[in-house]
């Protein structure tokens, strides 16, 4: 991957190495020549990040767990790329809109390779429980031009914000106006009416939240008479982001931080009495008639009245989605496989997974849907594990760069239960080296709807390239993948140890 020169790193690299320059000989072969360039601003011109060998990333190995080694971080990596292989061929198809989308060739296909998935680890009654789609909202092609120097150059990472509303057939022309940030300061004295709103947002802890929203940016835009909204997410280079349904009325798009720097020179540059237009142009459609599924199977236990223990991990997701889901549905299809190796005779609780088609659309359908059939799904459950965004390397940020590390990103993590489960839960956590945040906290994810009516985990990392289209297989660890997956695997076998009583009653300290 081409990298861009920095005077700062080559500063640094020097005074590092100038022990060793002396006495070295001109025709010596510089040993960092061959290593990623870990720090860069990713663009059309660098694609993504450079990441580390799976060989590199840290890991903690406790005594006492050697049995958790037959969950294989390696395999779940390939679970991992055949899920983003999915998308990318949703995309080559010619959908400028991708990823694995409710409702779409790409969904429909996910379930069939995860139905095989459970098939070939012998996981019994393996189907599909289908679900009728409201209209969903699709668009089918968008385009965001300014001009420059006599020329239309085109914002490549323009991404419209679900369930933003399109242009007429002819596209709309609007003058430009950047109001920072979007505070309330920001828009005193300025006309936004009529006008492209141009706001800046930093990303909080990840993607999804970040500063417009948490600052009411986009009401004041729309409050003010915004004919349409770009929010220039302020990560280095030029990503392209999804952003949920932002709750506007008018066409809103996430923009790269680099095309936001053009439009930022485009309106400095311009006299007081010019203005700057940007052609818009976004067509789409509201499709009735789809359906998706969940995908359900169990590894039985042994009486047929016994106890269940449910795995959920959402299918869906925005480009490659390597994190989101598609490490999570690795996990969740390696916990089968592991669990389904054990003697039917052995087995005290059945462990049930269910494949929902997930919550990336307006209706949450993965929500709804997990509440709508609670009853039954929740029958005679004891314990409930939401499988999402199980691995991911950290990502850091310095200058105008990010970096990737040969560590595990950190997890925020949820305990529904007893005192008991969420002590042995985190000290598992902690004995195969998963980071996480001190103190409860983060979102519950898909299980959101039914977490508090039984124990519940949660464990999910969301930094800083979620729900980007650099969230990418590279960015996957199969060494986080193994290290989840494990702790998992003994956290559920620790519960077989308990009754539900045991698992929900909290002692007062």
């Amino acid at each position: 991957m081409e990298s861009r020169s920095k005077s700062f790193y080559l500063l640094v690299s020097g005074l590092c190495l100038c022990g060793s320059a002396a006495t070295a000989q001109s025709n010596s072969t510089d040993p960092r020549t061959v290593l990623p360039a870990a720090c860069i601003a990713p663009s059309e011109l660098t694609g993504g990040l450079d990441f580390t060998p799976d060989s590199s990333y840290l890991r903690l190995n406790s005594a006492g767990n050697e049995a958790y080694t037959a969950i294989d971080g390696e395999r779940m990596k390939r679970l991992v790329e055949q899920q983003a292989e999915i998308a990318r061929r949703y995309r080559q198809a010619g959908n400028q809109y991708w990823g694995r989308i409710i409702g779409t060739s790409a969904d429909r296909e996910t379930a069939d390779w995860m139905m095989d998935q459970l098939r070939q680890s012998a996981v019994e009654d393996v189907r599909l429980d289908f679900i009728p789609l409201p209209s969903q909202w699709l668009p089918q092609s968008w385009q965001l031009t300014v001009e420059v120097d006599g020329e239309a150059s085109e914002l490549t990472s323009a991404w419209p914000a679900y369930g933003s509303v399109g242009t007429s057939g002819a596209g709309e022309k609007l003058d430009l106006v950047d109001v920072g940030l979007g505070m309330a300061t920001d828009f005193q004295g300025r006309n936004v009416r009529g006008k492209a709103v141009v706001l800046h947002s930093i990303a909080t802890s990840s993607t999804v939240f970040n500063s417009v929203r948490r600052i009411g940016a986009l009401e004041r835009a729309e409050e003010a008479g915004a004919a349409a909204i770009f929010i220039v997410l302020e990560l280095p280079g030029n990503l392209q982001t999804a952003f949920y349904d932002v709750g506007t009325s008018v066409p809103t798009f996430s923009i790269g931080s680099e095309d936001g720097a053009l439009l930022q020179s485009l309106l400095t540059d311009a006299a007081m009495t010019e203005s700057v237009e940007i052609d818009m142009q976004m067509e789409v459609n509201y499709i009735e008639g789809l359906n998706t599924s969940s995908v359900r199977g169990e590894v039985r236990a042994a009486t047929p009245d016994a106890e269940k223990i449910i795995i959920v991990a959402h299918r869906d997701a925005y480009f490659e989605g390597a994190a989101d889901n598609a490490s999570g549905v690795a996990t969740a299809l390696e916990l089968m496989r592991y669990f389904a190796q054990i003697p039917k005779a052995e087995r005290k609780r059945t462990v049930e997974i269910i494949g929902t088609p997930g919550h990336h659309n307006i209706a949450r359908t993965g929500f709804s849907w997990l509440y709508d059939n609670r009853e039954s799904i929740l029958d005679n459950a004891v314990l409930l594990i939401n499988a999402e965004h199980t691995a991911h390397a950290l990502i850091d940020r310095f200058g105008d760069d990010l970096c990737s590390t040969n560590s595990t990103g950190p997890f925020s993590w949820r305990i529904n239960g007893s005192n008991e489960l969420a002590e042995f839960t985190l000290q598992i956590f902690d004995e195969f080296g998963i980071p996480r945040w001190a103190e409860t906290g983060g979102p519950v994810g898909e299980i959101m709807t039914i977490a508090d009516l039984v124990p519940s985990i949660v464990l999910m990392h969301a930094g800083v390239l979620l729900h980007t289209n650099i969230e990418t297989t590279e960015a996957i660890p199969a060494a986080s993948l193994a290290a989840t997956t494990r702790a998992y695997a003994k956290i559920i076998e620790q519960v077989n140890s308990m009754s539900l009583l045991e698992l929900t009653q909290r002692n007062e300290k």
